[in-house]
């Protein structure tokens, strides 16, 4: 019984909130909230949207990113004289930073693109 209650609970909770941010969280009266315009400026364009999938990417990279370089680091330490496998590292590593630098420069893509099809 109390297995019944528990899931039926937690989709109440979960709906209640969504409901309650939807009824509480509005710009102007007559207006719903836009969860992608948070200061209500009506500013949202692709760069901001652009913008905020590239921090979520480089969140999401960062964290990869240095555990690919512990790993590679890893794997240059545990060759023991083997030279595949020291080479192996060595290409983890590299992937690794060029990974990164990739994601890091992805955030003036949005902006290149959206001036090339502005005209400016």
């Amino acid at each position: 019984m109390q297995k019944i209650r528990r899931s039926i609970s937690i989709p109440a909770i979960l709906a209640s909130s969504v409901i309650a941010k939807v009824a509480f969280a509005q710009c102007a009266p007559g207006s719903l909230f836009n969860p992608l315009d948070p200061n209500c400026s009506g500013g949202v364009t692709f760069v901001t949207i652009a913008g905020y999938f590239n921090t979520f990417l480089l969140a999401v990279a960062a964290p990869i990113c240095g555990i690919m370089v512990i790993w590679g680091g890893f794997q240059m330490m545990t060759a023991a004289g083997n030279a595949q496998k020291f080479t192996e590292g060595r290409k983890t590593l590299t992937y690794a930073a060029i990974g990164l630098v990739i994601v890091t420069l992805s955030s003036g893509v949005a902006y290149v693109l959206q001036n090339a099809l502005n005209g400016s």
